[in-house]
Formats: structure tokens, C-alpha cells, sequence
């Protein structure tokens, strides 16, 4: 896949597996209308996600990011409001933020913030669940969405991939970033040696966007 003139290798590399996520996220789930609560909002999959459910006509689209900065960061994107989830007591902080719940909430965390969201949720709404191999839901978790007409949808990118459409799907992202319609946020950079140091910063939450491995 040729990257065009214009678009840094950083970012193209942003776009390849994160961008290709958020995309045929929002596509399998619709966003018009709705409003769509997105966690981890600063990282590469949930920064392209809100831009994309911004632009793919979401009524609202509120931030979820665990500092001031990354906040800070998720509002200059178009979040229409951010709100903190990192510590214990989060839900009573996000609740006169969210109201009656949300729509569409985007889980790509996973753990115990999965079962936290579903507090989040309007009757009617949908959890996407995408962080595989973290999934801590339980079957009375279930049976109480069911009772509200609730719905889980699980989210894997590999099998919705093939050479043809990962092609044109790419070429959309790139011309997105190209035209200015989706902002690329090019974390940390580390040389590849360093690569144990890059991990421990994304468990200690100490990154945005793209962390970014140098050869």
C-alpha cells in the first residue's frame, strides 16, 4: 500500500490496524443520531473513533480518558464533552454527564470497565465489545440488559478484512487525514531496543494515540 505525498509514515502506520478498527466499527454499528460514548478516548483506536462518530453524524459524543490532559486532548477533537473513569468512584462523576445513558458505547478496554458501562447504557442501547481476551461480563449481566432490550456485540477486525477491501479502506482513512477530517495523534516514539519502556508507559496509561516502535 503506497503511502501518499503528504501523509507521514508515522501516521499511515497509525491509520493500517487502528484506523481500520474505528472505521468498520462505526460502520457495523451506525453512530447517526445517536449519542455514542467512547473510553479510552485518547489512545489511537478511541481518538479516530469519536472523529468518526462525529463525522458519521452522531448527536453526541462524549469522552472517556483517565487525565486532564487526555481529556483536554479528546474535547479538541470534537468530543462534545469528556469525563473521567479512572478512579473508583467514576460512575457518580459520569452519571450528570450522561444523563438518562447513552446510546452506543465502544469498548475496547475491556476488564472491569465493561460491566461499569453497562450502568451507562439507555434501555434499547448497544455495547460494541471489542477488547478480546478481556471480557468480564457475566451471564446476570446479560440476562439484565436483556430484560432492557439491550444488545452486546462483539467486534474483531480480522475477519472483516480481505487484500480488496483493506485497500479501499485505507485509502478512505488516508484521504481523511490528507483532507484535515480526521487528526492522526502520533504518540511516543521509542527506538526499537526500548520497546519493553513502551509497553510499561501504555499499561501505566502514561501514553496517547500511536505509540510508535523506531527501527
Amino acid at each position: 500500500m503506497a503511502v501518499p505525498d503528504g501523509l507521514s509514515l508515522e501516521a499511515a502506520v497509525s491509520l493500517i490496524i487502528q484506523g481500520l478498527t474505528a472505521l468498520h466499527a462505526v460502520r457495523r454499528s451506525p453512530v447517526a443520531g445517536k449519542r455514542v460514548l467512547v473510553p479510552a478516548a485518547a489512545g489511537g483506536v478511541g481518538s479516530l473513533l469519536l472523529q468518526l462518530a462525529k463525522a458519521g453524524g452522531a448527536a453526541e459524543v462524549i469522552a472517556a480518558a483517565s487525565t486532564p490532559e487526555k481529556r483536554a486532548l479528546a474535547l479538541s477533537m470534537g468530543a462534545d464533552a469528556a469525563i473521567e473513569y479512572a478512579q473508583p468512584d467514576w460512575l457518580s462523576h459520569a452519571r450528570p454527564v450522561i444523563g438518562d445513558g447513552v446510546d452506543l458505547i465502544f469498548d475496547f478496554v475491556g476488564g472491569e470497565l465493561g460491566a461499569s458501562l453497562l450502568d451507562l447504557l439507555s434501555p434499547g442501547g448497544e455495547l460494541v465489545f471489542g477488547a478480546m481476551g478481556r471480557f468480564q461480563i457475566t451471564p446476570e449481566m446479560t440476562d439484565k440488559m436483556m430484560s432492557q432490550n439491550q444488545s452486546l456485540k462483539g467486534f474483531a477486525l480480522l475477519p472483516l478484512l480481505t487484500p480488496e477491501n483493506v485497500r479501499a479502506d485505507l485509502t478512505e482513512l488516508f484521504d481523511l487525514s490528507l483532507q484535515g477530517r480526521i487528526k492522526v495523534v502520533e504518540g511516543r516514539r521509542y527506538p526499537f531496543e526500548a520497546a519493553a519502556e513502551a509497553h510499561r508507559a501504555m499499561e501505566a496509561r502514561q501514553t496517547t494515540g500511536k505509540v510508535i516502535l523506531i527501527p
